[in-house]
């Protein structure tokens, strides 16, 4: 390919390529080392020229190395702005010498915070009472200081600086707001923060309850001076229905109270203490359910029965002549019940409502004399008893046989054979009796055991005979005088 025909810009890349030399590089480096030495020469001289001054600083001293020839030079290099406030000492067109003093009051920047308005104040109060005097402003004994969001005294210290940082707070100031709360009567004065009449009533440990009437409303902002009345509800209590209600009212008495808490009463209920009763702080109200019912009870009348001589029955025999009914006797009873329990019966009035009919019996007195054959001859006989037959001797009677009254039986005569032991309310003393398998006696003794109808047939020691049996007792003619004679006997089974 010849030249010509190569593109132009192809023939100037290629005439324009120089050629390289080797004997620059080596020239470059000692010229680079050259250049570094110069400079690290010119900043050691550098370093050495600085003379080195001490600066307080809000009382902390602080060396520093500079070239600055003036004091307001060294401010400028450490990039601080000095405010007509701070106090420099001496001036800035000093210049710096190692001998001479040199002292910076920075003035704090203090955001102040009063009634809610922020400010920024420059400062050089040490504490916060100090700033105070010099704001002119006076704190009250329930004023309330704040730095920092942190709750301080008035002698708290304001923070100092730190090397060249101007030191900065803030203070607030919460003005406690004085308040007249007359409180059922007593008048107290409070200071407060709060915003709210209900904010500052509950700092103060002032609960108010719904029942309670307060004025102005509980969410009024607070102002200064404000009068504050409050009437507190009274508290109460009521046991009533087996539960227990808790109230707060202005009613004046109970009966008040009892009606607007909507509990109803019966004209019976029982209330303690009395409806009319002043309702003072936590009366204990007790109401008793009280409700009366009349009941009618009814109970039997026994009738009596009557017995009636009839001569024409024989003894021991009887009759009903009419058969007897009972009756009823009817009670009014108020039944008294308290909580919906019985508590008491109270007998309002009686009456017969039906009269009882007595049973009218009668019983024989017509004695008939019989005959009665017998192993020894037939004996008469006017009476006769089912009775219960055992037997005994002197020896079986209890009694030891050097006792004084051994072997003698209740009417003083020997016991023996002939002599029978009964009970004398069926069959009196001395009464002769015949008794089958046995022979004829006298009921002349008694017996601790021998009662009703029971006959005790007396034995000599050497003819006993052991008995135990229902027999015929046969009572022997002649029947005593009428009027000595027991037409009933107490064993009789009488309709």
């Amino acid at each position: 390919m010849s030249e010509s025909s190569l593109n132009p810009e192809h023939r100037a890349v290629i005439v324009a390529r120089p050629a390289v030399s080797t004997w620059w590089p080596t020239h470059g480096l000692f010229t680079l080392a050259a250049l570094l030495l110069l400079i690290a020469a010119l900043a050691q001289g550098y370093r050495l020229s600085a003379h080195t001054v001490t600066l307080v600083i809000n009382g902390t001293p602080i060396q520093i190395r500079t070239h600055q020839q003036t004091l307001g030079g060294l401010l400028a290099e450490q990039g601080l702005t000095l405010r007509p406030e701070d106090v420099l000492i001496p001036g800035a067109e000093t210049r710096l010498s190692a001998r001479t003093p040199l002292e910076l009051h920075l003035a704090r920047e203090i955001t102040f915070d009063l009634y809610g308005v922020q400010q920024t104040v420059y400062s050089h109060a040490p504490t916060v009472a100090d700033f105070l005097y010099e704001q002119g402003v006076s704190l009250g004994a329930e004023d309330r200081l704040y730095l920092d969001g942190t709750p301080i005294t008035p002698e708290t210290p304001l923070p100092t600086a730190d090397f060249f940082q101007r030191p900065r707070a803030h203070v607030e100031l919460v003005r406690a707001t004085p308040l007249l709360v007359d409180l059922d009567g007593i008048t107290l004065r409070l200071f407060t923060r709060a915003e709210t009449l209900a904010q500052a009533l509950r700092e103060e440990g002032i609960t108010l309850y719904p029942e309670d009437i307060i004025s102005p409303r509980p969410n009024t902002p607070v102002a200064p001076n404000m009068h504050v009345s409050i009437r507190r509800a009274t508290p109460f209590s009521v046991q009533v229905d087996g539960q227990t209600l808790t109230a707060r009212t202005h009613a004046p008495t109970v009966g008040d109270a009892l009606a607007e808490l909507g509990v109803s009463l019966s004209p019976l209920d029982r209330v303690e203490p009395p409806l009319e009763t002043a309702l003072t702080d936590d009366t204990a109200i007790t109401i008793t359910r009280v409700e009366h019912e009349i009941i009618v009870e009814r109970e039997t009348i026994p009738f009596q029965r009557v017995l009636v001589p009839d001569p024409t029955l024989e003894i021991d025999t009887f009759a009903v002549r009419e058969e007897g009914a009972p009756g009823t006797r009817a009670r009014e009873i108020l039944v008294v019940y308290e909580n919906g329990e019985e508590k008491e019966r109270i007998v309002q009035r009686e009456w017969v409502e039906q009269e009882p009919v007595n049973r009218v019996v009668a019983y024989g007195t017509n004695i008939v004399i019989r005959t009665l054959d017998t192993p020894n001859g037939p004996i008469q006989y006017w009476r006769r008893t089912r009775m219960l037959a055992t037997s005994y001797t002197a020896a079986s009677s209890g009694k030891p046989k050097d006792h004084p009254r051994y072997g003698i039986t209740r009417t003083g005569l020997p016991a023996g054979y002939g002599i029978v032991a009964v009970d004398p309310r069926v069959v009196p003393l001395w009464t002769q009796v015949y008794v089958p398998g046995y022979g004829q006696a006298c009921a002349c003794d008694t017996g601790g055991g021998v009662i009703g109808a029971w006959i005790d047939l007396g034995y000599d020691e050497d003819n006993y005979k052991p008995w135990y049996r229902w027999v015929d007792v046969y009572w022997v003619a002649p029947p005593p005088p009428p009027d000595r004679i027991q037409y009933i006997l107490p064993t009789a089974q009488v309709p």
